[in-house]
């Protein structure tokens, strides 16, 4: 029976129990004269076999009669389209789907015998899995941040998406008994599946998870960046913090290495750093010498006990710009104007401009100016004031601001725009004409200064003093005279004294007060800083800094410059802005692949208003080339922002290229292995547990794999099954036919007749 069901077609005969009903049908039946025609056809290619004449023997006669009218009814099943069809009753094996979990945390060797997670998930589907190959089809899958084929050669990394998989398993696979997974139990996205398993469990899917690891914290050691700019200038010096942890892994001395792309030795090493309880701080200073993107690698070696590498490395991209600060300093003669402009025009990275008030009236220019009326001192257009990135106010009178008749003061309102609209920087300095003793009380400065300013009878306070940095402040950038906590502190306590300083009132609300001067009746802000708009603006109650530097020790740090330096780069704005050129800000660091990124490209004029309704063209290429387009635009709470999101669908290196006008920006992004599921990657036995129990299953350790393969319902299930056998298209038909012609022929010519 087995043979005919194979000749006729039917797939697997072996699990056809039997045949309940059959039927012939024809799907182009002949027409009654047709037929008629080809029954007279064949009548009389028999009777030629009964001719008078003919001399074959009566056998042989009715023999070649009997061929004949065979081939007749062949060739009538043929042209009639002759079908079967059949009722068949099947005893179908059970399918059954193993998943293999081949995420990052899968790499951990903490399973049984030492092993990687995922080399005892493959040893365990190796070994008592295979038994259930004998009675069971099995379906297998890898997955990560997505399904796919399952193959050997898949190494641990990638996020995990978890639920996700044994969702899109159930989608593709319709005639599932139970779903088999080989899992630590970790999902990166939190799902724990409670949407998912109430539907399975109506489709009576249960799902079997096996989970491989140990439930402990497992002993690691890690490294991670916490302190690096997204961006340097050329020329400066890039500063990268790392903190360095472990757990359980006793007291050890590691060595971490600062890897810099394309260079083959390091940039930089610390040997013997502590590994052991507490955490442990590692910090590097590079000067990058070329620009463009720049990825460094922090890397620790030396680690014993480790269960796993994947986290003794971490990398920073960095953008490496050739953009100097642009700086417009006005001052009086006066020492500070003359130390700081000294130094300030040796920084770098800073394109000094110096504008000096002549006692007799008139203003010296040095330095590159970016705008051409400097004997006005300020620019007298809006817009030449922006090429600027941070303009220092010092011991200028406020008449400045009126002259030609200028009782609006325009040129100070300039200024607010400068800082709140431009995001520039504005340093206000202390002097004889600064704050209450100029009379900057109700004016534009006024407001822009984080301190109060009221008109008082005593504007400046004399007397040498020491400045006292505040808790703010020795955590604030602009503080930064050491690295070290600690060693900041006593740097600021022995700086050199300073003469005098001017009154100033309290500081404003959301402003950081970074130091003070101690006075009996209490203590006098001295320095404070505070962001208006897009901008900062750093007030100096002070204007003899010029001591720090001229009385400090032959030997040792440079402070002052060390302070002015901090100053200016933390207030400098971002120099990837420029009008009319599209900036790109990425709302995540850090991207693993299969997760969405969202990216915004900002558009300002040349006074750095807000471009509307631009014609933002976005351009991405995958890593296998594959090219999309976007066209954002920007929204009416986010003028000029332009919004878009990404689905980093394929790991590798992406690029996005954001054009407007005539100026195209390109940001390259790595989707690589996402490590969040580290953070705690622990085997979570519980959560597998809730969730087989919910789709009616059960989880189970590597340890249970009889009870595994007992749990599972490998009961064949009956199948009722309607087939269709064209007989007239198949191809033992055809053969009949030719085997009957040939054997009439070969009859025929044995006796010599044609």
């Amino acid at each position: 029976m087995n043979h005919l069901l194979k000749l006729l077609g039917i797939d697997s005969p072996g699990s056809i129990e039997s045949v309940t009903h059959w039927l012939w049908h024809s799907s182009a039946p002949l027409p009654v004269w047709a037929m008629a025609i080809l029954a007279l056809a064949g009548l009389v290619t028999v009777g030629l076999n009964f001719m008078p004449h003919n001399v074959m023997s009566w056998r042989m006669r009715l023999g070649l009669a009997a061929i004949r009218i065979a081939g007749v009814a062949l060739l009538a099943l043929m042209l009639c389209q002759l079908e079967l069809r059949l009722t068949l009753e099947r005893n179908l094996r059970p399918t059954i789907a193993v998943l293999t979990d081949t995420s990052a945390s899968m790499g951990l060797k903490d399973a049984a015998a030492g092993q990687g997670r995922l080399e005892a998930a493959r040893a365990f589907a190796a070994g008592p899995l295979k038994a259930l190959a004998d009675k069971a089809d099995l379906v297998r899958y890898d997955f990560n941040w997505r399904l796919e084929a399952a193959s050997l050669a898949a190494e641990p990394g990638r996020p995990t998406r978890l639920i996700d998989a044994i969702a899109e398993t159930a989608r593709r696979e319709n005639d599932l008994r139970a779903i088999v997974v080989l899992t630590d139990g970790n999902d990166t996205a939190g799902d724990r599946g409670e949407l998912l398993a109430p539907m399975l469990a109506a489709r009576r899917l249960p799902v079997f998870p096996v989970v491989f690891g140990s439930p402990d914290a497992p002993r690691l050691a890690r490294i991670k960046i916490s302190s690096a700019a997204n961006y340097v200038r050329l020329g400066d010096e890039l500063r990268l913090s790392a903190t360095l942890s472990s757990n359980d892994l006793g007291e050890q001395a590691v060595t971490v290495r600062l890897m810099e792309d394309g260079r083959a030795d390091p940039v930089g090493i610390r040997e013997n750093v502590r590994l052991g309880k507490d955490p442990a701080d590692v910090s590097f200073v590079v000067k990058p010498d070329r620009e463009g993107d720049h990825v460094y690698r922090v890397v620790v070696d030396g680690v014993k006990n480790s269960v796993s590498q994947a986290l003794q490395v971490a990398e920073h991209r960095v953008n490496v710009i050739n953009a100097r600060i642009r700086v417009l300093y006005l001052d009086i003669p006066r020492d500070e104007r003359k130390l700081l402009g000294q130094w300030l025009s040796r920084d770098p990275v800073v394109d000094l401009s110096t504008l000096t008030l002549l006692p007799k009236g008139g203003w010296y220019a040095q330095g590159p100016l970016q705008h051409k009326n400097a004997g006005d001192g300020l620019p007298g257009a809006e817009p030449d004031l922006y090429k600027y990135d941070i303009i220092i106010i010092g011991d200028i009178p406020r008449s400045y601001f009126r002259e030609g008749g200028d009782t609006a003061e325009t040129k100070m309102q300039w200024l607010g725009e400068f800082v709140s609209r431009r995001g520039g920087g504005l340093i206000m300095l202390g002097g004889r004409s600064a704050y209450a003793a100029g009379q900057y009380q109700d004016s534009a400065l006024a407001r822009l200064a984080p301190f109060v300013i009221e008109a008082t009878n005593a504007p400046q306070i004399p007397k040498p003093f020491k400045i006292t940095p505040t808790v703010a402040g020795l955590s604030n950038p602009i503080m930064q005279l050491e690295g070290d906590p600690a060693a900041n502190r006593e740097a600021w306590f022995d700086l050199p004294a300073l003469d005098g300083n001017n009154h100033v009132g309290k500081v404003k609300p959301g402003a950081s007060l970074l130091a003070i001067r101690d006075l009996p009746e209490g203590p006098m802000p001295v320095i404070a800083v505070q962001n208006v708009g897009r901008g900062q603006v750093l007030g100096l109650a002070i204007d003899t800094t010029w001591r720090w530097e001229m009385m400090r020790p032959a030997v040792g740090e440079d402070y002052y410059r060390k302070f002015w330096g901090n100053a200016l780069r933390a207030l400098a704005p971002d120099p990837r802005l420029e009008p009319d050129r599209p900036q790109i800000t990425r709302q995540q660091s850090s991207v693993a692949v299969g997760r969405t990124l969202k990216l915004s490209t900002r558009l300002v004029d040349g006074v750095y208003q807000p471009v509307r309704g631009a014609n933002v063209r976005v351009k991405v290429t995958s890593p296998s080339r594959r090219v999309t387009h976007y066209l954002p635009r920007d929204g009416r709470d986010t003028p000029g922002v332009y919004d878009y999101e990404i689905p980093l669908d394929e790991a590798g290196s992406w690029e996005v290229a954001v054009t407007h006008k005539d100026k195209t920006v390109v940001e390259k992004i790595i989707a690589g292995t996402g490590f969040e599921e580290l953070d705690d990657p622990r085997a979570n036995l519980p959560a597998m547990t809730a969730f087989a129990t919910a789709t009616g299953g059960r989880a189970f350790t590597a340890a249970d794999s009889a009870s595994l393969l007992g749990s599972l319902d490998l009961t064949p299930r009956r199948v009722s099954e309607t087939v269709v056998v064209a007989l007239w298209n198949l191809p033992l038909t055809m053969i009949l036919l030719i085997t009957l012609v040939c054997l009439d022929c070969w009859l025929r010519k044995r006796r010599g007749m044609v």
